[in-house]
């Protein structure tokens, strides 16, 4: 049979320009996703920073305002104006939601430095060395699909749980 020769014939004219081309949407698409992923893993993280925070700060200052270390009607009712300018005070809140989203953000970025590598090299070169970096990202994305959406081999598609 002829099969062997159009087979060959067939990886010849899609390792040229094809794979170039490919090789370049993944990189574009990886990039573009990690990105994107950071954002939204940063700006959750900043929100879940905040309440936190806000909460933890609420908590020390109504343990504050509730305990008086003297029977005083002064001390007490400046205590009360003491709690109530600290919960209107806001400039926190900036704070502790860029300090989590920096945190959420650069997470993501860490964590897939191997990704963002690869796309790099498939942007930033030419010839064989962006050709290798898209087949690999093409092979991470297959696995990312088979895996992380499709579930096969996680817990959840176990028969053992119901």
């Amino acid at each position: 049979m002829a099969i062997i020769p159009v087979i060959t014939s067939a990886v010849k004219k899609f390792s040229g320009k094809p794979l170039g081309i490919m090789s370049k949407a993944l990189g574009v698409a990886t990039v573009a996703s990690v990105v994107y992923d950071s954002h939204v893993n940063g700006r959750e993280k900043a929100i879940v920073t905040d309440n936190t925070e806000s909460a933890d700060r609420f908590f020390k200052q109504y343990k504050n305002y509730m305990v008086s270390p003297k029977e005083s009607a002064t001390v007490c009712g400046l205590k009360k104006h003491w709690f109530d300018f600290q919960q209107s005070f806001s400039l926190f809140h900036p704070y502790s939601k860029t300090k989590g989203y920096v945190g959420g953000f650069g997470k993501t970025i860490v964590d897939e430095i191997p990704n963002i590598a690869l796309g790099a090299v498939a942007l930033a070169t030419k010839g064989i060395p962006s050709k290798v970096a898209g087949v690999l990202l093409a092979v991470n994305a297959v696995k990312t699909c088979v895996f992380d959406v499709f579930g096969v081999g996680s817990m959840a598609s176990s028969k053992n749980i119901k």
